[in-house]
């Protein structure tokens, strides 16, 4: 009589990445929503999922998952599989006890499994998918400190430890608090006489967000403020921390800060739905015309 062959199954490692993978990509996979309003929610989530896919793809690999109930006992799963050049290479089925991606799971079955170099390009996504976790994390993390910082000087040390800062302030500024992320950095480096650094973030921020009419109106009043400090304030009116913000810390002449003025003033109006920024911008607009 043979002897069977005994069934290979994979390692608990291989599983475990397989589910990290998939718990990120359901939490940051864009809506499928036919209703869906066009501008992304969260710029910063539709961002870790590019790169995230981005890197599956280089990989040649493919980490896919549906949720479902059995036939016969209609208790809610998650259906598992990696695929390498079109071919299944793992597929299980998780059990929810909880109903959502990440929480408590029992292991259902394993149907395909088919050892191979694929696992340790696996290996290679899970880091990347776990790097992008720990980014998010930090941003959270940034996020929460500038709210509770009380003095410029603490947001500007916060910002400046940070090991690299473009990639830190293009987070901040993609994410879900993205208007209150560049309204604190960029007042509190005008309050530092950091003038230039916080063009730099108003810049930052409308660049990534170019259909955003409040980031465009901020833009705005800055070269506003530099061309009012050039030409005097009206009587009685204070112009604050913006006092600061001259053309010589900007480095731009008059003729250009006004024109860079009038066109995010533009913008503001063409694409806001609220009416104090429309008017405001409007209003803006009128005193370059003077």
């Amino acid at each position: 009589m043979g002897i069977g062959r005994r069934k290979e199954r994979p390692g608990d490692e291989t599983i475990e990445r397989a589910r990290f993978i998939v718990a990120f990509r359901a939490t940051h996979a864009p809506s499928r929503s036919h209703h869906a309003p066009p501008i992304e929610s969260d710029p910063l989530s539709a961002e870790f999922y590019a790169q995230l896919v981005a890197k599956l793809d280089s990989l040649a690999l493919a980490v896919l998952f549906r949720k479902g109930k059995g036939l016969f006992d209609k208790e809610e799963k998650l259906y598992y599989r990696v695929m390498e050049h079109k071919a299944i290479r793992l597929e299980f089925v998780d059990r929810l006890t909880l109903g959502v991606v990440d929480g408590p799971r029992e292991l259902v079955s394993i149907t395909r499994y088919t050892p191979g170099g694929w696992e340790e390009r696996l290996r290679e996504a899970y880091d990347e998918a776990l790097r992008l976790s720990v980014l998010q994390d930090e941003v959270t993390s940034i996020e929460d400190r500038l709210a509770k910082s009380e003095n410029p000087e603490d947001v500007v040390a916060l910002f400046d430890s940070a090991p690299d800062r473009d990639a830190m302030l293009r987070m901040l500024c993609l994410s879900e608090k993205r208007s209150s992320n560049a309204y604190t950095l960029y007042m509190s480096h005008i309050l530092a006489e950091r003038i230039r650094d916080a063009h730099h973030i108003l810049e930052t921020a409308v660049d990534l967000n170019p259909n955003d009419a409040r980031l465009h109106l901020t833009l705005g009043n800055f070269y506003w403020a530099a061309l009012s400090n050039a030409k005097g304030w009206g009587a009685g009116k204070d112009p604050g921390p913006l006092r600061l913000v001259t053309l010589d810390a900007l480095e731009i002449p008059y003729e250009k800060a006004r024109s860079l003025a009038r066109t995010h003033y533009l913008e503001a109006m063409r694409l806001s739905s609220r009416r104090e920024i429309e008017e405001e911008a409007g209003a803006q607009l009128s005193t370059l015309r003077s």
